[in-house]
């Protein structure tokens, strides 16, 4: 009996396989002459792959049988469905057909021993139906082979978007970190929500959802500038909203905190705490470090600004109008340079005497040739180059957090600081056009976008600073702090 059955299958499995003339589905899928067809039979198509040793390469049109028997067998093709055999044993699914200009196109499915027979039909269903909806199965893989990658796209938006310079240099840092590993390689066609997603909660689940959101803003606008440029047609951001909830930062440091913080910057300098005790190594500050955050609280302006002062931009320290100019961005013959201002508009500082005081002593101290504040290559690795030619902001905003451990102060940033004086001047009757300028803030409304960006109200601006570094002086003396302050004009 099993001789007679193993007889049976041997029968069942030659009588799946046929010699025939031509194959061409029909002539219009296969543009040439094939010499075997092959009945859907796991046996059948087992027996082929094992004969085919050390045989030619052999191509087989898969049949599936309608009804019958022997001779009177019917069947019919399967279009496109091809199992290809080699010499070395192997056998190969394809799916062989037309794309929409009528070029004959050959797609891997898979070899048996990975997908088998039944798995290689699901495949081909899938591919004709892809093909009969007039997708381009190959042509589409290979698309996306030579498409534009994610980081690709990215780079390009770096490197032509209108972003600031310290804007790109953050979502490049971003970039490396935490997203081209996940889907820098992958066509930026592809990249969707789920990926985005991944990514965020990855950030999320070490609590750190402010990053998290930025990561999601950097993708979005990379893509956004993918469309207007007609980089990319996707839109993975879309739909996914804000990570975590936005809570807009209120602190304003009050006088007390104001005078504490001095008086740790010059404990710092003494290398003993306020109290007296010996300063801790970890909160100690060098000499342009101090003289940093000292000219940001007088003067408001922002860290990276401060950091990165160039002797150039100081004007008439020794006279009476002393004046520090930050550039902002210049057109020369339609190619933008970047200044250093965050809104690319030129600000014009008028500095009161502790400012200008605090500029000399630094000049004298810390200045190169070029920088008031120079990078300290003391503290950049071997073979490697700063940042930046001066002390980086990041720099400044860990200084801070180590001075207000000192202080006794809680979660004061350096930023904090323009808030603090925005304030005081307000309370103090300062209009809000002359606090917009002190800060170089820029106002939305239509007169000032058309009509009045040349009106620097200097003069009211120098009376404001001047004010604001007598309150600072008058805290840190321990005086009666705005006791001598005039009002300096209607109420905002």
């Amino acid at each position: 009996m099993p001789q007679i059955y193993h007889r049976a299958l041997l029968v069942v499995a030659y009588r799946g396989i046929r010699m025939t003339g031509s194959l061409g589905f029909g002539g219009n899928v296969m543009g040439r002459n094939a010499t075997n067809t092959l009945v859907f039979n796991d046996l059948a198509v087992r027996k082929v792959i094992k004969d085919s040793e050390g045989k030619p390469r052999r191509e087989w049109r898969i049949e599936k049988v309608l009804s019958g028997k022997g001779d009177a067998e019917r069947r019919t093709p399967m279009p496109g469905f091809i199992l290809i055999t080699q010499p070395t044993g192997g056998g190969t699914f394809y799916y062989f057909y037309r794309n929409a200009l009528g070029v004959l196109k050959k797609a891997r499915l898979g070899e048996y021993a990975e997908v088998g027979l039944d798995g290689a039909k699901r495949l081909w269903e899938s591919k004709t139906t892809e093909v009969r909806g007039g997708a381009d199965p190959v042509g589409d893989r290979h698309a996306l082979r030579s498409a534009m990658t994610f980081k690709e796209l990215a780079e390009a938006f770096l490197s032509k978007g209108n972003l600031a310079a310290q804007t790109k240099a953050n979502y490049a840092r971003h970039l490396n970190a935490h997203i081209y590993a996940v889907i820098g390689d992958k066509p930026a066609e592809t990249v969707n929500d789920s990926d985005v997603l991944a990514i965020c909660r990855k950030l999320e689940a070490k609590d750190n959802y402010a990053l998290s959101n930025v990561v999601k803003s950097i993708i979005g606008g990379a893509y956004k500038y993918g469309r207007k440029q007609g980089l990319s047609s996707a839109a993975p951001c879309l739909g996914i909203g804000r990570r975590g909830q936005k809570v807009a930062r209120d602190r304003n440091p009050t006088d007390k905190e104001i005078s504490a913080l001095w008086k740790a910057i010059d404990a710092s300098e003494a290398k003993t705490t306020v109290a007296g005790e010996k300063m801790p190594k970890t909160a100690k500050l060098s000499q342009a470090m101090r003289l940093i955050i000292k000219i940001a609280i007088v003067t408001g302006q922002r860290r990276t600004e401060v950091a990165g002062v160039q002797r150039s931009e100081l004007v008439g320290l020794e006279g009476k109008d002393p004046k520090w100019i930050i550039p902002g961005d210049m057109n020369k013959r339609g190619k933008i340079i970047e200044g250093r201002t965050k809104n690319g508009r030129e600000q014009i500082v008028p500095l009161s005497s502790l400012a200008a005081a605090l500029f000399k002593e630094a000049l004298e101290c810390c200045a190169d040739g070029k920088h008031v504040f120079p990078a300290d290559l003391d503290k950049v690795k071997l073979g490697k180059q700063p940042r930046e030619p001066h002390i980086h902001g990041e720099s400044v905003s860990r200084a801070m957090r180590r001075l207000r451990e000192d202080a006794g102060v809680e979660d004061v940033s350096i930023h904090d600081m323009r808030r603090a004086i925005s304030n005081w001047l307000k309370d103090q009757g300062v209009s809000r056009e002359v606090r917009d300028l002190v800060l170089n803030h820029t106002d939305s409304s239509v007169t000032e976008a058309h009509y009045s960006q040349g009106a620097r109200m200097l003069t009211q601006v120098k009376a404001a600073l001047e004010a604001w570094a007598a309150h600072v002086n008058a805290l840190v003396e321990g005086s009666e702090a705005g006791s001598n302050v005039v009002r300096l004009g209607a109420r905002a």
